[in-house]
């Protein structure tokens, strides 16, 4: 009777341990913990207050050259008189106010571009013909052919409206016409051919 309780205690002490032994294993494992386990995603920054940011504002270098520029261009235009400007000018073999002033009264002009050098002055040989003269800039220039004259001395030279200066040429006389004798003449100017030719720089009255 002791022999077969202690057999059957040991029987039932061995299931009990196979009993445990089963649930332990079939246990299931423990989950970790996700919130332990996952990797912290770094925080990335607000695309918009980057791009609310404006950039600081860079001084354009070629800006400032290209102003400079435009600066002495001004300079240069402001000490310069690039308008086109006129006189009026007549050749005639003699000093003659009367027969000059018959001409400024009654006469067309006649268009005549001045050169801005003289190698660049337009040539006339007539006389009782009265130039419209333009130019660009300070002064022009107008070269007349004593030698294609049959005069063969001085050239008188009238004028309205601006001066005559000889460039190639000896002056002889200058001087203003009177109103009482012509008010559509300002002066006069004779000048001696320097080896047949004369050159004359023209400016408009101030």
């Amino acid at each position: 009777m002791d022999l077969t309780r202690r057999r059957a205690l040991k029987v039932g002490a061995g299931a009990l341990s196979i009993t445990i032994a089963g649930c332990t294993a079939d246990s299931p494992a423990e989950a970790p913990d996700d919130e332990d386990d996952l990797e912290q995603t770094p925080e990335q920054p607000d695309e918009t207050d980057t791009a609310d940011e404006s950039a600081p504002d860079e001084p354009s270098e070629r800006a400032d050259e290209d102003q400079d520029e435009d600066d002495e261009t001004d300079e240069a235009v402001a000490g310069s008189n690039p308008e086109t400007q006129s006189l009026e000018l007549l050749a005639e073999a003699s000093v003659d106010h009367d027969h000059a002033c018959f001409h400024a009264e009654y006469d067309d002009r006649t268009p005549l571009e001045a050169g801005d050098s003289v190698e660049e002055s337009p040539t006339e040989s007539h006389t009782h013909v009265i130039w419209d003269v333009t130019y660009d800039g300070d002064s022009g220039y107008v070269r007349f052919d004593a030698d294609a004259h049959a005069h063969g001395g001085p050239i008188v030279f009238y004028t309205a409206g601006g001066s005559a200066t000889p460039v190639d040429g000896t002056e002889l006389v200058q001087d203003t016409v009177p109103d009482e004798d012509c008010s559509k003449l300002d002066e006069y100017l004779q000048v001696e051919p320097d080896d047949g030719q004369i050159v004359l720089e023209v400016t408009t009255l101030e």
